[in-house]
C-alpha cells in the first residue's frame, strides 16, 4: 500500500512522527517506510506499508492506526492551542497552558481517570480513516482536511470542552479576586462586635447573634439573595470570630465555603443549638 500523507500545519514535520510509531507496524507483521517529499518542508510524506502476508486489509488497518495516533496525540493538541491563541488571547500563556492540560485530561481520561476515552477516540478515528480511503480510493490524505470533513463532531466537542474549561477558569479567577478584596476589607475594618453566631431559623432565614447571644440587626435589601445578604452582613461587622451552628441546615453549602475562604481561621463550627 502506497499513500501520500500531508499536513497543513507549518509547525509539523510528519516523518519523525511516523518513524516514532514504526515499531508498532513491525510488531504487527508489517513493514513501513516513510520518505519526505522534496520541497514540502516536511509536511508531505510518502508512506509505503507492506504486510508480510500481502494482506491489503491489514496494511490499511496499520496505516489508519498510525495516522489516528498522530491525529489524536498531535493534531488535536495543536488544534486546541490554535483555538486558545485565536479565541482566548486575553488569557496569559500560563493560563492557556493550564487550561490545555485540563481539557486534554478530560478528553483523554474522562471522569474515570483511565485511558478509555483516548483509546475509544483513536479506534473511531481509525475506522473513519479506513472508510475515507475505501470510499474515495484515496492516494493522498491531508490530515486537517480529513478532520474538517470526517471529524466535525469531534472538533465541535473539543471546542465545547475548551469553552467550558475557559469559563470555569475565568469564574474561579473572578471568585479568587472577589475573596481577596473581601479579605483585605475585613483586615482593615474595626470589628463591630468580637464574635458572631450564625443560626438558621425555621423559615430558612439566617440569624446573627453577638457574643452575648443578642440578636444583631441587619438590613438586607428587599430583593437581595439571603446568602449574599449574610456575607454582606458578616463583612460589614468584620467579627474576630464566627461560630456557625448546625451547618447541615444551610440549604446551599457554597455560602459556607465562601465564608471560610474570606474569614479563614476566624470560622468555627458547632453542633450546639442556640
Amino acid at each position: 500500500m502506497n499513500i501520500l500523507v500531508g499536513t497543513e500545519d507549518k509547525g509539523i514535520v510528519l516523518r519523525p512522527l511516523i518513524a516514532n510509531r514504526m515499531h508498532n507496524s513491525v510488531w504487527q507483521g508489517c513493514v513501513l517506510s516513510a520518505s519526505e517529499i522534496e520541497g514540502s518542508e516536511g509536511r508531505l510524506t510518502d508512506i509505503v506499508v507492506s504486510d508480510r502476508a500481502h494482506d491489503s486489509a491489514r496494511e490499511t488497518s496499520m496505516l489508519c492506526c498510525l495516522l489516528a495516533d498522530i491525529i489524536v496525540e498531535n493534531l488535536q493538541i495543536r488544534h486546541l492551542v490554535r483555538l486558545l491563541k485565536q479565541d482566548y488571547y486575553f488569557l496569559s500563556e500560563k493560563e492557556q497552558c493550564d487550561i490545555l492540560v485540563r481539557v486534554l485530561k478530560k478528553l483523554w481520561y474522562g471522569s474515570s481517570g483511565q485511558k478509555n476515552e483516548i483509546a475509544a477516540c483513536k479506534n473511531d478515528v481509525k475506522k473513519r480513516l479506513g472508510e475515507t480511503i475505501a470510499d474515495n480510493e484515496a492516494d493522498t490524505i491531508i490530515l486537517e482536511g480529513f478532520m474538517r470533513f470526517r471529524m466535525k463532531d469531534y472538533l465541535d466537542c473539543w471546542e465545547k470542552e475548551l469553552a467550558l474549561a475557559v469559563e470555569e477558569h475565568v469564574r474561579k479567577k473572578e471568585y479568587a479576586e472577589f475573596v481577596e478584596i473581601l479579605r483585605l476589607f475585613i483586615k482593615i475594618r474595626i470589628p463591630r462586635t468580637r464574635q458572631v453566631h450564625i443560626c438558621v431559623g425555621g423559615d430558612g432565614d439566617y440569624l446573627l447573634l453577638d457574643e452575648k447571644l443578642s440578636l444583631l440587626k441587619t438590613r438586607p435589601g428587599p430583593n437581595i439573595d439571603k446568602d449574599d445578604a449574610l456575607l454582606s452582613a458578616l463583612v460589614n461587622i468584620a467579627p474576630q470570630s464566627i461560630i456557625v451552628h448546625n451547618s447541615e441546615r444551610f440549604l446551599d453549602k457554597r455560602i459556607l465555603e465562601t465564608i471560610k475562604d474570606v474569614f479563614g481561621q476566624r470560622v468555627e463550627f458547632s453542633e450546639d443549638m442556640i
